[in-house]
């Protein structure tokens, strides 16, 4: 399966998804996909990924240094997204946009799934 496949498949089974990808922690994606519908919204994931990889690099550093652990997972949300950041090992991540009705429950099921199938891709 490629990286399109599975990013594909994910935003098929999650309600409300909006876009998807894989990116690394230096902001560049790897590989992204979108609703067809919602394109030009979906086509943000990447730019908001970027973005957001400043905050995610802030944020493990934070868990590590207050003792409570390495950081998994990371959920935003914000008046036109609800994003969830899956970290794959310690330079990856996976970031998925819902809409704010979006389903959550299985978007971080669906992440945790790809998680394991990416994991030994990207350690």
């Amino acid at each position: 399966m490629t990286f399109s496949e599975l990013l594909q498949g994910i935003l098929a089974r999650v309600e409300g998804s909006i876009g998807i990808a894989i990116m690394g922690l230096d902001g560049l994606a790897i590989e992204q996909a979108q609703v067809p519908s919602k394109t030009d919204l979906g086509e943000r994931v990447a730019l908001i990924a970027t973005s957001h990889a400043t905050l995610l690099r802030n944020t493990m550093r934070m868990s590590s240094d207050t003792g409570v652990g390495a950081l998994n997972e990371l959920t935003l949300m914000s008046d036109m997204f609800l994003l969830v950041v899956r970290l794959i090992g310690r330079e990856y991540f996976l970031i998925i946009a819902l809409s704010p009705g979006g389903n959550l429950g299985r978007a971080r099921f669906e992440l945790r799934k790809a998680h394991l199938l990416l994991e030994k891709e990207f350690i």
